[in-house]
């Protein structure tokens, strides 16, 4: 759990560091797609791991059903393309 947790954590630091750097003077976040593409889809990994874990016992929770929609950034667009 805690490499989950510190995936989690680095590339959510990363995209809001990306996304500060290139405020405007506007309140306009201007940037190119592909300078986001690999933190938003590290933040949705690990979402979608941590939607399909189990804690038994006592305060534990539920994987969710097999059916929940996980929405992808840019999905026309292969990341493995480059």
């Amino acid at each position: 759990m805690d490499g989950l947790r510190n995936h989690l954590l680095r590339s959510y630091n990363s995209l809001v560091s990306k996304l500060n750097k290139r405020i405007d003077g506007d309140d306009i976040v201007d940037l190119e797609i592909y300078d986001i593409e690999r933190e938003l889809e590290g933040i949705r990994s690990c979402v979608v791991t941590l939607a399909f874990t189990s804690l038994e016992g006592e305060g534990g929770w539920k994987a969710m059903d097999e059916n929940t929609h996980f929405e992808q950034f840019n999905p026309e667009e292969d990341l493995g393309e480059e």
